[in-house]
This record gives C-alpha cells, structure tokens and sequence, in this order.
C-alpha cells in the first residue's frame, strides 16, 4: 500500500459506503482486518496509509467511478465528487452519455454473461435513455448481486444492498435508531418506498464506532444494516432523487 495519501478525503468517503459489503464478505479482496484498521484511521483523523489498493479491488465499485471520472474529464477515480455521483448522486452522473453507460455494463462488467443469454436480451431492449450509473440503479436493475454471490436480489437483498437514508431518532451504544422508508412491491410487482419506520442501524463494528459527532435530528445513509456517514441537505435531496430514478426505470422494466 502506500503511503502519506496526499488528498485522503476521497478514499475516506468511498470507503464509508464500500465498507460494510466487505465486511460481509459480498465486494472486494479478503483484507477486512485492512480496511477496518484505515476506518478507524480516518474516524481518528489519522491517515497514514492509503487503502486505494484495495478499493480498486471490487471489481463493481471501481469500473463505475473510472466510467464517471472519464466521462467527467476527472482523472482522479476516487475525487470526492466522483465518489458521491456513484454512491449518493450528483450533476455528475449526468455527463456521462447512455451510450457509454451500456457499454461499460456490457464489457467492463460482463453484464451478458452475468444476466444470461434471455435476461440481457431483455435488458438490452428496456434499457432506459435516462438510465444513470448510480449504485441504486445497479442495485435495482441489474437483478444480480455484486461480487461473489451469484444468487438474484430479492426485495430485502435489494433493500439491504442500496444506499439508504434515514433520520437519527436515537443513539445507543453500538447502534442509531433511524426512522426510514424500506422498499415495498405492489400486487402488479411494482417497487415502491413504503410508510415510514423506526430501524436500528449499526454505528460500531469490533469495537470501532463508524461515524462520531452524530446527533439526533441529523440525516445519515446507510447500507447493509449499517450507517456510513451523516449526509447535508443536498446529499440527501440527490440521494432521494437517484433513488427515485432507479425505481422508476426497474417498475418501467417490469411494465413493458
């Protein structure tokens, strides 16, 4: 790995959101003890060594920033507004042309050979103008899951697996309570946020707490049952409308 990382805020931000599918063993190398080491680092406003190495690893993540940094003219695939276009959604996202999108599923990703013959014929004919490269539209149209299971989402996986949001309306020792909308599916199969819940998050793993100086009343996202960062007004109006997008180009899917 190297060291003294010149501008960390970047590696810092994606690896709040990559993170906890590593944990889980989902995405990227073997290296957890690694990565929850520089998660610690950064909480402390320590950064002696970078874990770019290793978020270049997840073979999902990575191919999505560099598609954005490209069609951006960034060179930098972890620039902090690289990394929150994928995970949160920004101006940037709109840069980057449909054609280029498909193209990057199709062979940076090998979406033919992860969806199958039938699947992709589909996907490729529904594929949407308006389609994004954001995780949720992945999450939520891609009808797979990412790194190492190969098993289809189901509307919990999905749930669990996009980048979610949620008001602090309680801090425990290890946890957050949030009050959060999850996914639902209608009768005709439509996916839809539901009514508002209160869900426990977690906020520390082995010990290490994930994100200090929270409050309550503070908005934060969170992704497979854990919290990655508190989110500004902004962050969470761009969250809510790729999230939006992304549900309404799976249900557009789905109706033709």
């Amino acid at each position: 790995m190297t060291k003294d990382l010149k501008k960390p805020e970047g590696i810092a931000h994606c690896t709040h959101y990559a993170f906890m599918p590593n944990q889980l063993h989902f995405c990227g190398p073997e290296n957890q003890a690694d990565i929850l080491e520089f998660y610690e680092n950064i909480n402390e406003k320590r950064v002696n060594r970078s874990i770019q190495s290793l978020l270049q690893k997840f073979e999902t993540m990575y191919p999505y920033l560099q598609l954005i940094a490209v069609a951006n003219g960034i060179k930098n695939p972890f620039d902090t507004k690289i990394v929150e276009a994928y995970w949160l959604g920004n101006e940037y996202l709109e840069n980057v042309p449909v054609r280029y999108f498909f193209n990057h599923l199709l062979n940076a990703l090998k979406i033919k050979k992860r969806l199958g013959f039938k699947k992709f014929q589909k996907f490729a004919r529904d594929f949407a103008v308006g389609s994004l490269p954001h995780h949720n539209f992945h999450v939520m149209n891609i009808f797979q899951r990412t790194g190492r299971i190969p098993d289809a989402h189901t509307l919990s996986t999905m749930d669990a697996c996009r980048i979610s949001w949620g008001e602090v309306k309680k801090i425990d020792k290890h946890s957050l309570v949030v009050k959060t909308r999850p996914l639902q599916i209608d009768n005709a199969g439509n996916i839809y946020e539901g009514d508002f819940i209160e869900k426990s998050i977690l906020n520390q793993i082995d010990r290490v707490p994930l994100i200090k100086e929270i409050k309550e009343g503070d908005f934060v996202s969170f992704h497979w049952g854990a919290v990655c960062e508190k989110i500004d007004e902004l962050q969470l109006a761009n969250l809510k409308k790729y999230t939006s997008l992304s549900i309404l180009a799976v249900n557009n899917q789905h109706n033709i």
